[in-house]
């Protein structure tokens, strides 16, 4: 098995469909959206044996200070192999430096799997982390 990673949107909307179904996303349901919330991603980052789209992860940003990991998908046969793993180490590293990398789970024993990469529990299921000093840039120039 040989996993090589992409940061182009060139998937197609049964790529797409096909992978969250597989993973149990309802939103899967709604190719043609799903598609296109995705093609409007800041970034995205997919995962793939070959010509199998088997991973992805995808994020809406600000450009600056607010980052949101809107979704982080690995086909089953694929999972516990690192590619979750890595899909977030290059997603954060993307970002280094922001002040908040958000994301949001329903499911609490992935709060365990986010914790790895420096994220901590907020209210309501958010997880955030916090990249940057307390001291601001502009009250530091002062």
């Amino acid at each position: 098995m040989s996993i090589s990673y992409k940061t182009d949107k060139s998937f197609s909307k049964q790529q797409i469909a096909d992978l969250f179904a597989f993973t149990g996303w309802t939103t899967a349901q709604y190719p043609a959206k799903l598609t296109n919330a995705i093609n409007n991603s800041h970034e995205v980052i997919s995962a793939w044996d070959d010509e199998k789209l088997i991973g992805l992860i995808s994020t809406i940003s600000d450009g600056s200070i607010n980052m949101f990991i809107t979704y982080l998908l690995v086909l089953p046969d694929y999972q516990n192999k690192g590619i979750g793993q890595e899909l977030m180490k290059r997603t954060l590293s993307k970002y280094e430096g922001f002040g908040r990398q958000i994301l949001t789970t329903t499911i609490s024993k992935l709060g365990k799997y986010y914790e790895q990469f420096g994220f901590s529990v907020g209210d309501e299921g958010v997880m955030f982390l916090k990249d940057w000093p307390e001291i601001d840039d502009v009250k530091e120039a002062r």
